[in-house]
């Protein structure tokens, strides 16, 4: 039962988020402020004050991870707010790791988005080495057609339902 109170709010969120970053490349606050307020609601209902605090935490921990690639232009603002939100569903111990998956196949994510826009291995390997040099950085000048931007929330979601499942269902047996 205690699985379900967990993965019910997640997977209601994840869903909503996905489709919002798929249809409309962003994730709007309002999805954010729901999916933050069903963790904090669902964490006390289980747990009293250990799961808001776990629930506090856990969002906490999420504004953290994507604070430094959102100044860095590297993430939008409502895949910082998502992670947030998300943390205050699954809880501090849940969202590291959910991270680290999520974080991975977003890499893989992004490495099939640039094959496709550069059409060859080289192209591809052209637009790593700028990345690995540091020139990662998107000037003013570029139309936003060369830009390779992905939903972040696929990958990330993927990553959350996984781990998730896979920790809640093990703490379960």
């Amino acid at each position: 039962m205690q699985a379900l109170a967990t993965l019910l709010p997640l997977c209601l969120f994840l869903v909503l988020a996905v489709v919002a970053d798929l249809r409309l490349r962003r994730i709007p606050n309002l999805v954010n402020l729901a999916g933050f307020a069903a963790g904090i609601c669902f964490a006390c209902a289980r747990s009293g004050t250990a799961g808001l605090t776990s629930s506090l935490l856990g969002s906490l921990l999420g504004l953290s991870i994507l604070l430094v690639p959102f100044l860095a232009h590297m993430v939008g603002g409502g895949d910082v707010k998502f992670l947030a939100a998300a943390g205050a569903i699954v809880g501090l111990r849940c969202l590291w790791w959910s991270f680290v998956l999520g974080a991975f196949l977003g890499g893989l994510f992004a490495l099939a988005a640039m094959l496709h826009r550069h059409r060859s291995f080289a192209g591809t390997y052209r637009a790593l080495v700028l990345l690995v040099s540091g020139a990662w950085r998107i000037g003013d000048d570029v139309p936003p057609s060369q830009v390779v931007r992905i939903p972040y929330a696929v990958p990330l979601s993927i990553g959350l339902l996984v781990t998730t499942g896979f920790l809640t269902l093990a703490r379960g047996a």
